[in-house]
C-alpha cells in the first residue's frame, strides 16, 4: 500500500466573486479550500485561504502545477508542499 501525504497550499483569489466556482473546481480535482477571514489585503477584497488534500505516488510538482492551472485565472499559489 503506498503511503499518503497531505498536501497544503496557501493561495489567494483576487475577486471575491471568484471563490465559489473556484472552490467547486478545486473539489472535482479532490481538494478542499479553507478561507482565512484573518488575513487582510490593504489594497484590495483580495479572498486568502488554504487549500488540502491527501495524495499518494504524486509529486509535490505535479500538485503545485494542478493547482496553478485552477487557480491561475483568479488568483495566485503563494505557498505549497507536503506537510510534515
Amino acid at each position: 500500500m503506498s503511503q499518503q501525504h497531505k498536501f497544503e497550499a496557501e493561495i489567494l483569489i483576487h475577486d471575491p466573486a471568484d471563490v465559489p466556482n473556484a472552490m467547486q473546481a478545486l473539489a472535482v480535482h479532490g481538494f478542499h479550500f479553507t478561507a482565512n477571514p484573518d488575513a487582510i489585503d490593504e489594497c484590495g477584497p483580495t479572498v486568502f485561504g488554504t487549500v488540502s488534500t491527501i495524495v499518494a505516488e504524486v509529486s509535490e510538482d505535479e500538485l503545485y502545477s494542478l493547482l496553478r492551472d485552477i487557480i491561475g485565472p483568479v488568483g495566485d499559489v503563494a505557498e505549497w508542499g507536503f506537510v510534515k
